[in-house]
């Protein structure tokens, strides 16, 4: 049995809250622990403090009275922690010493004695709130008390916090990073916090995470105490902040877990790096990844738009890279073949480097007009599979350039999926991990049930056939997540399981951001909040224009509360991905339903391909707005896909940070008449 009472006082029981608790146990458990170092009081003193607004007999009944209830309540448990004689009233700890029960308390007082940063890492996870948060004043002389050994405790754990985060040496990053969370828990007013986790935040390369924190640290004190941060803060913050490069975030995976080098008689041995270029050859090849090369064939090389035009494509290649779905021949040698043989006929392509398919691209003349041509070609059948061009000039903005590569990567890439999957089904290959890969991603962004367990079966497929195949790995975490959505479960462990898999995927291939965006969304679900931001900034600096994870980014910043940087990141997802999935307009509705832009939440919602999806929310939206007929339509479509659908549990399930946005949807919930 364990006793909290941090927090929300409870008392479980395997797991599980007993109801019931009489109203004095824990008060009566807490005073006893705190007031004598032998846990043992007078009836008198105890029925005093506890009954100070009345005489000394009614106060002594009352007393009794609560005794007896306790009594009778430790019998049906099996507790013996509440003792009293004539004259005392005392704890009985052998259930404790025999680790039969826990109370937090008693561990909380045993982590502080010791001083380490074992303890005050113990103290944080014990600290959910102040002691007996939920009591109710009863006028008597005990919320006096209460009220001083809360601010003592508080203090003592704020002083434990600031030791530890000033600690120069014996201390991990992570560690301080830990203790800085929990000092602006207790104290969001209390700048070393955030200047804990500026520093650790720049020795781990998160570059988001330095200034996030740094314009949450202003909005803090300027919202609530309208004034400005310190000196030392603003200063260490511009001094962090030009030392930052998004390459530094590369192959992190938060929580930070330190790499252990390996050695021979002291000596540390460094993995050949051809050693492992062969590794993912081998390992692209066990997967079936079809093969790429981009080809550029220039007119003039010294033409300086022949120039602009290679400097793009080579680009393309670099993105095609990063998708980690095809194996794709390094820029270096696709010029090489270029330059020093005849491409007119691909055939040799594929003896000679494996290639599946070739994108050959060049400059076109035409009335008085620069075009880029590009093509798709099927090397072992010749055949285009895709052409397109498009207008080709220096006076296009930056951003233009940058949308035409995305949108060549993305066109590529969709075609040699599907013509790949028609060429298995057609052929009656032996299905390989990238033919099992391409069904589950046919089917995963349904938000249909039997769908995401057909795609998590097909991901499990292609792991039978490549046991490390990093995009399989993130899918089955992803229809995990999903699941867990789709279904409006209270209980987490699929997500738990979700997240292993995703911690499995990360380290095998750093350069992958898919496992990295599963990580940030789960964390997200799992109330990790600052976890899943740093996924999340990590993954964006691997590849910042995967509008997947940007989607994804955005729904985490909407449930950490920062609302318009949620705003801002699906309108860059939804620019990469003009086409975009349900999901985008989901999420972007979600956020502007916490904005009190409701209207703008509906269109968004009007424009997905399934809108019944988020048919829960279009009623709250609705209902905010005072259209209470569309409001019933879209509860009633709600409440037949998910008929046992409550309110209060799911709003258990849901992990926003801020208290205000859970009690926002709730109100907007019940408007729409949902219970």
């Amino acid at each position: 049995m364990k006793l909290a009472v941090f927090g929300e006082a409870t008392v479980s029981l395997g797991g599980q809250l007993v109801p019931r608790v009489p109203a004095n146990f824990l008060r009566i458990v807490v005073y006893l622990l705190l007031e004598n170092e032998n846990h043992s009081v007078s009836r008198g003193k105890l029925s005093q403090i506890f009954w100070s607004d009345t005489d000394q007999a009614h106060a002594s009944m009352n007393l009794r009275q609560s005794l007896a209830r306790i009594r009778k309540f430790q019998e049906q448990y099996g507790l013996n922690l509440v003792q009293g004689d004539a004259t005392y009233v005392y704890l009985n700890l052998s259930q404790v010493k025999a680790e039969l029960l826990r109370i937090d308390l008693l561990d909380y007082m045993n982590y502080a004695r010791r001083g380490d940063i074992e303890s005050a890492l113990g103290l944080c996870e014990l600290y959910t709130g102040d002691l007996l948060a939920q009591n109710e004043p009863q006028n008597s002389d005990f919320d006096e008390w209460l009220d001083i050994e809360r601010v003592r405790l508080r203090d003592d754990l704020i002083t434990m916090l600031l030791e530890m985060v000033n600690k120069p040496v014996g201390v991990s990053i992570d560690e301080k990073r830990q203790c800085a969370r929990k000092l602006i828990e207790i104290d969001p007013y209390q700048e070393v916090g955030y200047r804990t986790l500026m520093q650790t935040a720049s020795q781990l390369g998160l570059i988001a995470k330095v200034e996030r924190t740094f314009r949450e640290c202003t909005k803090k004190l300027r919202d609530d105490l309208d004034v400005e941060p310190e000196e030392e803060t603003i200063e260490l913050y511009q001094q962090l902040l030009p030392k930052l490069s998004p390459a530094t975030t590369r192959g992190l995976l938060v929580p930070p877990q330190p790499t252990s080098p390996l050695y021979n008689n002291g000596a540390e041995i460094q993995l050949p790096q051809p050693m492992r270029a062969a590794n993912q050859i081998e390992q692209n090849k066990q997967a079936g990844l079809p093969r790429v090369i981009v080809l550029y064939m220039p007119h003039n090389a010294a033409d300086p738009m022949e120039q602009l035009a290679a400097s793009l494509v080579d680009d393309i290649t670099i993105g095609l890279c990063r998708l980690r779905t095809l194996s794709v021949v390094a820029p270096y040698t696709s010029k090489r073949v270029v330059t020093e043989s005849s491409v007119d006929n691909f055939g040799g392509l594929n003896e000679q480097f494996g290639v599946n398919y070739a994108v050959d691209s060049k400059i076109v003349r035409r009335d008085g007009f620069c075009f880029l041509s590009v093509k798709l070609v099927d090397v072992a059948t010749q055949e285009i599979v895709w052409a397109e061009k498009q207008k080709f000039d220096y006076v296009l903005p930056e951003q233009q350039y940058r949308q035409l590569s995305i949108r060549i990567i993305l066109s590529v890439v969709s075609v040699i999926e599907k013509s790949e999957l028609d060429r298995y089904n057609k052929l009656f290959q032996d299905p390989n991990a990238y033919y099992w890969y391409l069904i589950g991603k046919r089917e995963i962004d349904k938000f249909d049930l039997p769908k995401l367990r057909q795609a998590r079966q097909s991901f499990k497929n292609a792991l039978t056939a490549s046991p490390d195949f990093v995009p399989a790995l993130s899918g089955i975490a992803r229809t995990m997540q999903k699941e867990w959505l789709v279904l409006a479960r209270s209980e987490k462990n699929i997500l738990i399981e979700g997240e292993q898999i995703a911690k499995r995927a990360a380290p095998t291939d750093p350069d992958d951001e898919r496992p990295l965006r599963e990580l940030g969304t789960i964390s997200m679900y799992l109330g990790k909040f600052d976890d899943s931001l740093e996924y999340f900034d990590q993954g964006e600096s691997i590849n910042p224009q995967h509008a997947d994870l940007l989607a994804d980014y955005a729904d985490a910043l909407t449930h950490y509360g920062w609302l318009d940087q949620a705003l801002e990141k699906i309108q860059q997802a939804i620019a990469h991905n003009p086409l975009a999935p349900d999901y985008y307009y989901w999420v972007g509705a979600g956020t502007l339903h916490y904005l009190d832009r409701y209207a703008e939440a509906i269109s968004f919602l009007e424009r997905m391909k399934n809108p019944r999806a988020a048919a829960r929310l279009m009623a709250a939206c609705w209902a905010m707005l005072g259209e209470r007929e569309k409001a019933v339509e879209c509860r009633k479509q709600a409440l037949e896909d998910t008929p046992d659908f409550e309110i209060d549990d799911w709003l258990k399930s849901m992990c926003l940070r801020l208290p205000e946005h859970r009690e926002k949807y709730k109100t907007s919930l019940r408007e729409a008449g949902f219970h």
